[in-house]
């Protein structure tokens, strides 16, 4: 078995366990989310999502390793809500979620190291794994980035059948100190142009934590 089969097979579950869990127990909306205007402020403090300002706030997570720019009235998780959506122990460390709880914005770490070169072809593995076992209505394809902190994260994008309705799902693989680390962002399929910019504001704002942290900075949950 090579280096990569086993990076593969050490994330496969928690991978595919966190996409299911979401698209089974994602509630529908009780609003209409209206608006196609996106903006985002000069400082990147504020969304404009429509006639709607989403304001947005910095969020230490990871055992303070990582730091991301989340819409402010996005709220951790209970633990024993977190518990009933992922009950097992793949459960994300941190899960913020909308107030409907309609959208969620989910990080973890891995037990996996992997070296920067080896991401881009990471990512396309792990792709064929979701292609291979997911329910996908619609697939959005990977792109490898460099954000504006200079942050290297593959992003894995499509689809999903729910329940209920159809979920976009954009999942989110990056390294920190060798260390690979997931992201995943998800909404209906309904309301995902409207959240979209949140979802570029989440993988654009990414980076890592320096030593000094600012004292006024929320820390994010702690292990669920």
């Amino acid at each position: 078995m090579s280096y990569m089969d086993e990076h593969i097979l050490s994330l496969k579950n928690r991978l595919n366990y966190d996409v299911a869990s979401n698209n089974v127990n994602t509630s529908l909306s009780q609003t209409a989310i209206s608006g196609r205007d996106h903006s985002v402020s000069e400082k990147n403090l504020a969304l404009r999502l429509g006639d709607e300002l989403i304001t947005l706030e910095l969020r230490v997570i990871l055992d303070e390793q990582m730091e991301v720019s989340v819409p402010k009235s996005f709220s951790l998780m209970p633990l024993e809500q977190a518990k009933f959506k992922y009950p097992s122990e793949y459960r994300p460390e941190v899960i913020y979620t909308s107030e409907d709880g309609t959208v969620n914005i989910t990080f973890n770490r891995t037990e996996s190291n992997l070296a920067d070169e080896e991401l881009s072809d990471f990512v396309e593995q792990m792709a064929d794994v979701l292609r291979s076992v997911q329910p996908i209505r619609n697939w959005m394809g990977t792109q490898l980035i460099v954000n504006h902190s200079g942050l290297s994260i593959g992003m894995i994008r499509f689809i999903a059948a729910g329940v209920d309705t159809n979920l976009y799902n954009e999942i989110l693989l990056f390294t920190h100190a060798g260390q690979v680390m997931m992201g995943a962002f998800n909404c209906m399929e309904s309301d995902m142009e409207v959240w979209i910019p949140v979802a570029e504001n989440t993988v654009q704002s990414l980076h890592a934590v320096s030593l000094l942290l600012h004292p006024t900075l929320e820390k994010g949950a702690d292990s669920l």
